[in-house]
């Protein structure tokens, strides 16, 4: 059990790009060393090391088991307190690969008690989003209203129970200078810490 104040986190880095040098990276290492010096028990799964396969039917998303390590995770998620989810924003939305990740962690596979609806897993937990996107990150929210992320946020985080669910997008990421990228990092182990 863990003492008073410290939760069990776990952070997705929904990056399917497996090169360690990408700044998503980067951002999810700060936040898992903030999260660890400040005591929270913290499980990382980076999704470029998974072998995830796309659902393609509604039989599989109701009737097929997803792999032994999607459901050992699942149960990591249901157990946890905080998730942590780190993608970049392509087209608007996460990658597809990171897209793919969801719909195997949240589908239920074979029907449960005669239903193929289990309760949530996500219910009652707190979540941080952090997208990384090549445009200003106002322009994103002006323009675009958000969309691609806002629907993760209410159409996958909250309605599956997640509460409350804040979000950190960080734009123009290649036009960033070294000090905006160390503002970044501290931002990062600051949230780790704080597990927010």
């Amino acid at each position: 059990m863990n003492k008073p104040g410290l939760r069990k986190i776990v952070l997705l880095h929904g990056h399917p790009d497996p090169d360690r040098a990408r700044l998503g990276y980067a951002l999810a290492d700060a936040y898992e060393r903030g999260a660890r010096s400040a005591g929270h028990e913290l499980h990382r799964v980076d999704i470029a090391d998974l072998d995830i396969g796309f659902v393609r039917s509604k039989r599989q998303w109701d009737e097929e088991l997803p792999a032994p390590e999607i459901r050992a995770l699942r149960e990591r998620v249901e157990a946890s307190d905080h998730l942590a989810v780190f993608f970049p924003l392509w087209l608007g939305t996460m990658p597809a690969y990171c897209k793919a990740f969801w719909e195997q962690l949240l589908r239920t596979g074979a029907p449960q008690n005669g239903s193929a609806t289990a309760p949530s897993i996500l219910r009652g937990k707190s979540a941080r989003i952090v997208v990384t996107m090549g445009m200003p990150a106002f322009f994103f929210r002006w323009y675009f209203g958000g969309h691609g992320v806002r629907s993760f946020e209410r159409g996958v985080l909250k309605i599956m129970g997640a509460s409350p669910v804040k979000t950190t997008l960080l734009g123009s990421v290649e036009g960033r200078g070294e000090a905006g990228y160390r503002r970044w990092i501290a931002e990062m182990n600051e949230l780790g810490e704080r597990c927010n």
